[in-house]
């Protein structure tokens, strides 16, 4: 795509602090076919060439990090329709003034190349002890730090590959699309610090692990209802009522509905009401959520956004 060296030191930054091992590390371009791992700078940037600039990642974490439990980096993943860019827009400037208002810092942000941006948010290393928790660490982090607008599809993941800016996305390339990543927001170099956020965390850890502890007699109204968890025709009353739902609630309704075979239109008579609701965006999302095959949310992520 082009002939020019790209320069990733302002991207690798990311990555410089003591603590943190950059390579070896899992890389993937269009000329490696999958995942491949690269011993140094010298290695990826070959890689990157042979593919043309086309379709370059890099993991955030290393497996060697998600064995020890060190997390260093939350990447937040905004998904949205390529009619939909604006909307994209408005919700990564919204969590980028969050960021900055609430703790302080500027983060890492880029377009996609496609239907979304990404925004990588560095953090003073952390070994989550036990390494067991880290990922569930990471999906806390994720889920607060985007107000809840992060993909489902990461949540949780802590070796994710992550786009490299001022490359190429094919997907947008063969839609007549100009495909480029492209810096949105560079970083200010300062780096989160998760202890505040790693004992609110524990804390509802806690109150989980005691809440199952706790003997409540069963009621009828917990039952199933043809396939229909209670918690999920709850959030579709509130639908019908015209009670704005956040977008996880609607997405656990979505995920729920279509794997208990609900069609098209049953499901945007659920959220029609919805008092930003857009026929062509809602049809969009129920076509994109059977695509994935995006499963229903497990029971103790439904009762984090039930509440």
């Amino acid at each position: 795509m082009s002939n020019d060296k790209i320069d990733l030191e302002p991207f690798l930054k990311l990555f410089d602090r003591p603590g943190i091992t950059l390579f070896p590390r899992k890389a993937m371009g269009l000329a490696s076919r999958g995942q491949v791992v690269v011993n140094n700078l010298e290695e990826f940037y070959q890689l990157i060439e042979a593919s043309d600039w086309v379709d370059c990642f890099m993991q955030t974490h290393t497996v060697e990090d998600k064995t020890k439990g060190l997390l260093y980096l939350v990447f937040l993943d905004l998904d949205f329709s390529p009619n939909d860019l604006n909307r994209a827009r408005k919700v990564l400037h919204r969590i980028l003034h969050y960021l900055r208002v609430k703790y302080d810092i500027d983060s890492y942000a880029q377009f996609s190349g496609s239907k979304g941006y990404h925004i990588l948010i560095p953090l003073e290393p952390i070994e989550v002890d036990p390494p067991s928790l880290a990922s569930d660490f990471l999906k806390f982090l994720q889920l607060k730090l985007s107000m809840g607008y992060c993909d489902p599809q990461l949540l949780g993941d802590i070796v994710r590959l992550v786009r490299l800016p001022n490359t190429y996305n094919s997907k947008a390339i063969k839609s007549d699309q100009d495909g480029l990543v492209k810096v949105i927001q560079e970083w200010d170099g300062r780096r989160l610090d998760t202890g505040l956020l790693w004992e609110e965390f524990r804390l509802k850890k806690l109150e989980e692990e005691l809440s199952r502890k706790e003997k409540k007699p069963r009621v009828k109204t917990a039952a199933k209802i043809n396939g229909i968890r209670p918690q999920i025709f709850a959030l579709i009353e509130k639908a019908k009522q015209g009670i704005n739902l956040t977008h996880q609630q609607r997405l656990a309704v979505l995920f729920e509905l279509i794997a208990n075979g609900w069609k098209d239109d049953q499901i945007l008579e659920v959220f029609e009401a919805q008092p930003d609701f857009d026929l062509n965006k809602t049809r969009y999302m129920i076509e994109h959520a059977r695509r994935m095959s995006y499963k229903p949310f497990k029971t103790e992520r439904l009762q984090e956004v039930f509440v």
